[in-house]
């Protein structure tokens, strides 16, 4: 019994420790690699690009997690500080927003998608829907509907009292016990991870096959054109980066909520308890690599972003 008792104080010890560190880098470096991704989108050469709009909502929709959610669950996780398991006002709208949030997110980056493989199309009519008038409409549309979707948290998310890792029985916010439950789980993985990634996946090979299409009918283009399609690649690297990160981020975590929900009702050890807790803050720190790491991958696989990043820091320097 006592071996018992100290796996899962070391397991819970363990769980504390992973959880504070890497959101705490999480943290830092997405403060600072988000706000750059405001700079830099709303700069002369990337702000008129559709794809640049669906690039800075999401940053937008990325530091409202980076700055709020995130801290929050911190407290929660790490030092047991989580007001959203006593107020019951509290328990809806902190989930609600967190969760319509780091979807609304993903969703911008399959908008991405759509609006690069509209842009490569050989169709004048739908090259003419990567427009920024139509980004910004879509993106009001997009925020408003995942909303809208998510609306059904505020109704049904409530305290309820479970066992928590030390096997004590505390009060806990969570979605109402029974079908919705487990209706919640599936709604996770299809509208935050499965959804986004099959779009984001459809419209890449798309827009790939545009691309190796549009090459063997026109194999030369004049130097302006052969910028514009230069900077058209390098967005397209961007998005591919992006779009990876995503899914190997999210999942993990939609598996196992899907598992969460059908296992609920099972009693279970504290030892099992401690595994799960474990396994569930892993994957959902996980998921923040999908809403920091923007900065550097774009970074990394693009030289048109790279290249204004370079001009921010030289005119900041220059300032100085």
């Amino acid at each position: 019994m006592s071996s018992n008792n100290s796996a899962v104080n070391q397991l819970n010890a363990a769980t504390s420790i992973v959880v504070l560190v890497a959101s705490a880098v999480h943290i830092i470096s997405g403060a600072i690699g988000l706000t750059f991704n405001i700079f830099i989108f709303t700069r002369p050469t990337l702000r008129d690009e559709p794809s640049s709009l669906y690039f800075f909502s999401s940053t937008c929709f990325s530091l409202y997690l980076v700055y709020v959610a995130m801290p929050l669950r911190v407290l929660a996780n790490s030092f047991n500080i989580d007001m959203t398991n006593y107020n019951l006002g509290l328990c809806k709208i902190a989930n609600f927003s967190f969760y319509s949030a780091r979807s609304t997110s993903c969703w911008f980056i399959a908008l991405a998608c759509a609006d690069r493989f509209c842009h490569s199309s050989a169709s004048a009519a739908i090259r003419r829907m990567s427009s920024i008038k139509i980004a910004r409409w879509t993106v009001v549309i997009t925020s408003v509907t995942i909303t809208l979707l998510y609306g059904h948290m505020v109704v049904y998310y409530e305290i309820t009292n479970v066992s928590d890792r030390f096997g004590n029985i505390t009060p806990l916010c969570n979605g109402r016990n029974g079908i919705y439950r487990t209706y919640l789980g599936f709604w996770y993985m299809v509208l935050y991870s499965l959804c986004p990634s099959f779009f984001m996946l459809l419209f890449g090979f798309l827009t790939l096959n545009n691309i190796r299409q549009r090459r063997q009918v026109v194999p030369t283009v004049a130097r302006r054109n052969q910028l514009v399609r230069r900077t058209d690649n390098q967005l397209l690297r961007m998005l591919i980066a992006q779009v990876f990160v995503i899914i190997v981020a999210t999942l993990p975590l939609s598996v196992y909520q899907v598992y969460a929900a059908f296992t609920g009702n099972f009693s279970k050890s504290t030892l099992h308890l401690a595994q799960e807790n474990l396994a569930a803050r892993v994957v959902g720190v996980m998921t923040y690599f999908a809403h920091t790491s923007s900065f550097y991958l774009y970074t990394l696989a693009g030289t048109v972003f790279r290249k204004e990043l370079r001009k921010i820091i030289g005119q900041c320097w220059n300032r100085n």
